[in-house]
């Protein structure tokens, strides 16, 4: 709640919400001076609100990190991971039949490792964004390109038919007619393909997004999502280059 001065100028200071349940629930009113601080808005004491925010600050800071996860069978702490599995385990869990003979590694030698694999198999996918990124820009520039050259004989058509008798100009109509159709349809498939990669840059920016946050992940959380993220990295398909269908 925000810290408010009294207003009266004895340098008081209180939590405006406490004040309200304090008032709320005593029997017996006190002075009036009380309900005025209520209906009125006193001054927020800023000096009281920045030392609140320091200490709410510095005890953020200071708050430890969250536990390290535990063994759903066991609950006992998750310290090795079972290569075979790819799953992090408990001390039981090592001992017990289900990872009889199994290979097992150091949570933050095996989360490394595995990290670089996943970066390597998020290489291809960065690359192809860009290449999604520079088709776009291709059909961008064809789309302008079509629209002026659509302009550009427009502006001879009609010149060439201003010079010809009144029986050209049937002639003139069906031809403009012709041109402006044929720039909608390439227009249209110019649109058509732009939402297209556009589609596909979300979905693949959709992943990258995922995966690099899951990169920054602590080694345990990391690891318990890796199987799920590596899997939809190796599903996506690569999109090929747009232009080349120009």
């Amino acid at each position: 709640a925000l810290q408010r001065s009294c207003g009266s100028g004895c340098s008081h200071s209180f939590c405006k919400v406490c004040l309200e349940n304090w008032w709320k629930d005593k029997p017996l009113r006190p002075v009036q001076s009380v309900r005025k601080v209520l209906k009125e808005e006193p001054p927020l004491n800023l000096a009281l609100r920045n030392l609140v925010e320091t200490f709410t600050e510095e005890r953020r800071q200071t708050s430890p990190s969250p536990a390290q996860p535990e063994c759903i069978l066991h609950s006992e702490k998750l310290r090795l991971f079972c290569e075979d599995h790819q799953d992090l385990i408990c001390l039981v869990c090592r001992d017990s039949r289900t990872h009889k003979d199994h290979s097992f590694r150091p949570i933050e030698e095996a989360a490394q490792e595995l990290r670089e694999q996943l970066r390597r198999d998020l290489t291809p996918l960065q690359e192809n964004l860009k290449v999604l990124a520079r088709s776009r820009a291709q059909l961008e520039f064809s789309e302008a390109h079509i629209t002026a050259q659509a302009r550009r004989a427009q502006t001879q058509i009609r010149a060439q038919f201003k010079k010809l008798h009144q029986f050209l100009r049937e002639e003139e109509e069906s031809r403009m007619k012709a041109l402006r159709e044929e720039e909608e349809q390439k227009t249209q498939r110019m649109k058509d393909m732009m939402a297209a990669v556009s589609r596909d840059m979300e979905a693949v920016s959709q992943s990258v997004s995922e995966t690099e946050e899951l990169l920054r992940a602590a080694d345990a959380s990391f690891l318990l999502q890796y199987k799920t993220a590596a899997k939809r990295l190796q599903q996506r398909p690569l999109v090929e280059r747009w232009d080349q269908e120009l």
